[in-house]
């Protein structure tokens, strides 16, 4: 999920203590050193991704890149360098990390290309797609009129790829994959270096302890609550992340390995990202009158039911409707969408390719 969600989440959870409220309450009078302590929540609800983004990925070295000539791109090259890559992981017996970048075209333009792990052929697919500005805006027709798609079927090994959907490259920066043998399959690890050890409840467990040290040394009132909104802010960010695709390395660094999530919604869904920071929202306003002025007299399951339910379901409605519109701005620029208008996981998708392109023309 998005860091507003993550943020909004450690901050909700934070405002079901009670004494935590009184205390951000009157901090602006008697106790200004304890206003901080609802925010602690939302700080570290954002900080496993925070780890990983502002300092994990850096220490991510790649044993292949990938950067095609934008202007000239070759799809079939970047498959077989891909897959290769796989054979080595596989061979070897070790992990193999490949960069891909992306093609920038201009100071807003840049090429999209698609990516997709078919466990069903055993094959690497990339699909080269249209010109997108930065907005992520496709300009329809800019497509490739041939030399589009690249295949490479794997010699040895059986694919195993766990991130559940393609994936598009397009602006600013390209994702990290790495491969590694399981018995007689080949792992494939969407950004291997990330929701690896900062997403781990052991990990929280041991940041949120110098927030006790340093509220005990200094003497503050209900020293160890901070502690525990610190770790509980931690530990919403990654149950939150279970519901996507990609998990966590729950209990690093006893347990190294990167399980996978319950593939219940993707992390990037803007609905549900949306439905989670209203959820949170709703909380927080409940929990603080609730601690405070109380002046929202209503049982609990009413309130949540006018606030939070019934709109939510209004808000279901009205997107489910405008979904398809939605889909026909984003066009084949979708990562889903150009695999699924091309049949990519067929025999045949090449030449389904090629026919539809003279149909068009």
């Amino acid at each position: 999920m998005k860091g507003m969600t993550h943020f909004m989440s450690g901050l909700a959870v934070a405002t079901f203590f009670a004494r935590a409220v009184h205390m951000a309450a009157r901090g602006g009078n008697e106790d200004a050193q304890s206003s901080f302590i609802l925010v602690l929540g939302a700080v570290y609800g954002i900080m496993p991704d925070t780890l990983d983004f502002k300092f994990g990925q850096f220490f991510s070295l790649a044993d292949y890149d990938i950067d095609c000539d934008p202007n000239n791109p070759n799809p079939q090259k970047m498959a077989e360098q891909m897959g290769k890559a796989m054979e080595e992981a596989f061979s070897k017996n070790k992990l193999v990390k490949v960069q891909l970048y992306p093609m920038q075209l201009g100071a807003d333009l840049w090429r999209q290309y698609v990516i997709k792990f078919d466990g069903e052929t055993n094959e690497v697919v990339i699909v080269i797609n249209e010109i997108v500005s930065m907005s992520q805006v496709p300009f329809l027709g800019t497509e490739p009129k041939e030399n589009r798609v690249g295949r490479y079927k794997l010699k040895i090994g059986k694919m195993l790829e766990t991130h559940g959907r393609p994936s598009a490259v397009d602006i600013m920066s390209g994702p990290q994959f790495g491969f590694k043998r399981e018995g007689e399959r080949i792992l494939v690890e969407f950004l291997p270096w990330h929701r690896t050890w900062s997403h781990s409840y052991i990990l929280g467990l041991l940041l949120s302890l110098p927030v006790i040290l340093i509220t005990y040394l200094f003497h503050l009132k209900y020293w160890y609550l901070y502690g525990i909104i610190s770790f509980l802010g931690f530990a919403i960010h990654i149950t939150e992340d279970l519901t996507g695709h990609m998990g966590g390395s729950l209990l690093w660094p006893f347990v190294q390995k990167r399980y996978n999530g319950f593939c219940l919604a993707r992390a990037g869904d803007p609905r549900v990202n949306f439905s989670v920071v209203f959820l949170a929202v709703t909380v927080i306003l409940f929990n603080l009158d609730r601690f405070t002025v109380n002046v929202i007299h209503l049982k609990w399951y009413a309130y949540y039911s006018i606030f939070f339910v019934v709109p939510f379901i209004i808000y279901l409605f009205f997107a489910d409707r405008f979904d398809i519109k939605l889909q026909q701005k984003e066009g084949i620029a979708s990562a889903e969408g150009v695999l699924k208008k091309y049949n990519i996981s067929g025999q045949d998708a090449v030449d389904e390719i090629k026919e539809e392109e003279d149909t068009v023309e």
